[in-house]
């Protein structure tokens, strides 16, 4: 059913993954060597349009003026709350016509919608995706945002990309930014990561950077995490290759 509701969202036939992280940490990197995986199309940034997308799901799961009205659409007028008796489903509330939200088919339809025009996955694809730098930027919002993701997409998994904080502030990408707002930054989005990761171990899995100078010997976890065999010479090449951005 769900395939047939959200034909793009379910088009990748073994689900997606979410390269997580933030600015000048590699991850382009890691974004080459998840494509070099035949039927892997994980695109790049997108702008964190999901993060607006999930935003909106949001209201309708979450605010009052929803939930009450779904709640008591379905009791005796006895049981609903004094100021929406004899008012639900009709012209005379402020609120008319929130009783018949579905926050889940929303948000999926949302999603769909995201799948197709911005993801725009091939034929064929195994694995779709996207890499994103902007994911922590809303710190209060990040742990909804990323259950989002995960009950929303198919198979969902995330890689979380760290690195070095000293390193990444030295980059002349940030330039404009204080030094110590960059330290604090990755930190807390560091933080914000690790916290993901341990309430929602199995589907979560952290790359350091740094660590990829150990060449193909440290990609065989990654490989083991998603559950595909290493192909040694396309990912030394991956590795090879610097990057001009």
């Amino acid at each position: 059913m769900n395939s047939g509701l959200y034909p793009a969202l379910y088009a990748p036939t073994d689900g997606y993954v979410f390269v997580v992280t933030y600015g000048r940490s590699g991850s382009t990197l890691t974004q080459s060597l998840l494509n070099s995986i035949p039927g892997y199309c994980i695109r790049g940034e997108n702008g964190n349009i999901p993060y607006f997308l999930a935003r909106a799901a949001s209201i309708t799961n979450s605010w009052d003026n929803y939930v009450w009205r779904r709640a008591d659409k379905i009791k005796p007028a006895s049981e609903q709350k004094p100021f929406l008796k004899g008012i639900i489903g009709t012209p005379s509330d402020p609120w008319y016509g929130a009783e018949n939200t579905d926050p889940t088919h929303f948000c999926k339809s949302l999603m769909d919608v995201f799948a197709r025009d911005i993801l725009r996955i091939p034929e064929g694809t195994k694995v779709a995706g996207f890499k994103e730098i902007r994911f922590h930027e809303d710190a209060k919002f990040f742990h909804s945002y990323m259950q989002t993701l995960r009950d929303h997409f198919p198979n969902a998994r995330f890689i979380f990309q760290t690195r070095n904080a000293e390193h990444v502030a030295n980059s002349s990408w940030w330039g404009s930014r204080p030094r110590e707002t960059v330290l604090e930054m990755v930190n807390m989005a560091d933080s914000l990561f690790r916290e993901f990761s341990l309430n929602n171990e199995g589907i979560c899995y952290t790359v350091q950077y740094e660590k990829y100078a150990e060449g193909y010997g440290y990609v065989l976890d990654l490989c083991d995490f998603l559950k595909e065999a290493p192909n040694k010479e396309a990912i030394e090449s991956v590795l090879c290759k610097r990057l001009r951005h």
